[in-house]
């Protein structure tokens, strides 16, 4: 026999919310821009979490590392952007339904972040090289190397794969190195101080 228990009259039912897209706890309307929601946080754990060369490795290897290091093989003035080299990646991870639908170019997420358009040759030859690296350190030993890698020079050091919230703090942190004025954890000027 099923119970019924009548309800209460001094209770209104609460309506469960859906988790949060964003490591942040930000809920964006999904009929606006998500740009105002998406930080750099939100992508350097995604980043961080997504195993480079699509998981065929013999350990995990992030893609936030992969750009990190990417990052600091290539000229000063190309290291933001090859810092941002894989951000298209984790925003197809954050934003499924923008992606999908083929009208929303996540442009202006980009421009803040400081992503440029169209990638440097410097930055391209850097994530050939890494590929190359890559693929003698942690690919599979049957692996026919991947296009392009074949007349990339891998580097002399052997990658050392990290855990990813290793890898997370090493690309948040190079991130407001080239970024300073959007670190957070910088503390403003004293009042009256020069």
């Amino acid at each position: 026999m099923k119970q019924h228990f009548p309800a209460s009259p001094g209770r209104r039912r609460v309506r469960a919310r859906a988790a949060p897209p964003f490591r942040s706890g930000a809920y964006p309307d999904r009929t606006a821009t998500a740009a105002p929601f998406v930080r750099i946080e939100d992508i350097a754990h995604a980043l961080a979490s997504t195993c480079c060369l699509a998981g065929q490795t013999r350990i995990f290897y992030s893609i936030a590392q992969h750009d990190y290091l990417a990052s600091m093989i290539v000229p000063p003035q190309d290291a933001l952007a090859a810092l941002l080299l894989d951000v298209g990646e984790a925003l197809r991870q954050l934003l499924p339904e923008c992606f999908g639908s083929g009208t929303y170019v996540p442009t202006d997420i980009m421009a803040r972040l400081g992503v440029t358009t169209p990638r440097s040759p410097t930055v391209a030859h850097a994530d050939l090289v890494l590929r190359a690296t890559e693929r003698r350190d942690l690919g599979r030993p049957h692996d026919d190397p991947s296009p392009g890698t074949a007349q990339a020079t891998p580097l002399a050091l052997k990658i050392q794969p990290l855990p990813p919230f290793v890898a997370k703090h090493l690309f948040l942190d190079r991130y407001y190195e080239l970024r300073p004025r959007d670190d957070p954890r910088q503390c403003p000027p004293a009042e009256g101080a020069s």
